[in-house]
């Protein structure tokens, strides 16, 4: 009777819960996530290919490891032959977007701005819920001051988040590979950042990711840019932003372009933000807006690198962590566990059975 009493406990339990035995599989897992790389505003495609020097490979490319996404692009029709994924156009389209089932756009250090109608379509995207978006910047190392204001702007028009980049750098003289600019940064997110866990597994050098010249994130009060501007802290934060990589403590600011820094003073010494993300709520689903101050793929050195002038890093894991994570946020709520009235109902339904049965 014992028996017959949890056999019908069980099934009330999945009627009401939808729970389920075995964990559910990640979207990543089901091979169906589509990666659109941006490459038609001046971004390289460094990392997406096999890093190699004096004919040995240092870092196997993002395309060989990350198999279980799709990889496609906009820009040159040369990277067609050359990478051997799909091209979707010179430009960015909502249809392209739309008709490809792009889940996630990386825009790595775009060095020319996006039109408007750009603009538009990634918005009309973003629109649709369940969306990631990562855009990621520069130091204001010339040019790199150039991405950075072209980011911004980005940003303001798409308002979309209040996370920005700051107009400055950030150097460390202690962990570096071998000179200050070549930051040596740590992916050991903010303690209260959601699903944590994914970010810090199969990490084999503590977390330490490669930050070559990196800017750092601020953030501001109104999402068109036109709020004040604030360092971004536990305790000083838009809500629902998680910093997901950050400097050493002994990182120092640097000022090489004008103009000056918004929120941050060339000098300060600290532990910086330089990846953080923002989860906004759109039609019922995250979106994840990521922005960084250094890109994952492209630019001179990736954040991709697992190796660099003879520092190991985790860069692969880093950045697979990231994109992991981000697809995982953006339907955290509904795969969130038991919750609500239902959960009120369950507990009371479970003893009126077994009590039935004694």
């Amino acid at each position: 009777m014992k028996k017959a009493a949890m056999f019908l406990v069980a099934v009330v339990l999945l009627s009401v819960f939808g729970v389920v035995a075995s964990p559910a599989v990640s979207a990543a897992e089901s091979g169906k996530i589509v990666i659109a790389i941006d490459l038609a505003h001046g971004e390289n495609a460094n990392g997406l290919e096999d890093v190699t020097y004096k004919n040995q490979t240092l870092t196997e490319g993002m395309l060989k490891v990350l198999t279980d996404y799709t990889f496609v692009y906009f820009g040159d029709p040369k990277y067609e032959s050359d990478l051997g994924i799909k091209r979707l156009g010179d430009k960015i389209t909502y249809d392209a977007l739309k008709n490809n089932d792009v889940t996630i756009l990386i825009l790595g250090q775009p060095t020319s701005p996006l039109p408007s109608e750009e603009i538009e379509a990634i918005k009309q995207w973003l629109q649709e819920g369940g969306k990631v978006l990562w855009i990621a910047g520069d130091s204001d190392y010339p040019n790199g001051d150039r991405t950075q204001q072209f980011i911004n702007s980005l940003l303001d028009q798409l308002g979309v988040t209040n996370l920005r980049l700051e107009l400055a750098s950030v150097e460390d003289p202690v962990s570096n590979a071998g000179a200050p600019y070549r930051v040596v940064a740590l992916a050991d997110p903010w303690k209260d950042t959601p699903k944590r866990d994914i970010l810090v597994k199969n990490f084999k050098y503590d977390g330490k990711v490669l930050e070559h010249g990196p800017g750092l994130i601020a953030w501001v009060d109104g999402k068109d840019g036109s709020g004040e501007w604030h360092k971004l802290t536990p305790d000083s934060k838009p809500e629902k932003t998680y910093v997901l990589v950050h400097s050493s403590p002994n990182a120092i600011i640097k000022e090489n372009s004008d103009p000056a820094a918004n929120a941050y003073q060339a000098g300060e010494q600290g532990e910086f933000p330089i990846v953080a993300a923002q989860i906004v709520k759109v039609n019922d689903k995250n979106n994840v807006i990521i922005v960084s101050g250094e890109t994952p793929v492209g630019g001179h050195e990736p954040m991709w690198a697992s190796q660099y002038y003879d520092v190991k890093l985790d860069g692969p894991a880093v950045v697979s962590n990231i994109l992991e994570w981000s697809v995982e946020m953006t339907t955290a709520e509904e795969s969130g566990g038991i919750c609500g009235p239902a959960l009120f109902v369950g507990l009371a339904v479970v003893p009126l059975l077994i009590r039935r049965r004694k």
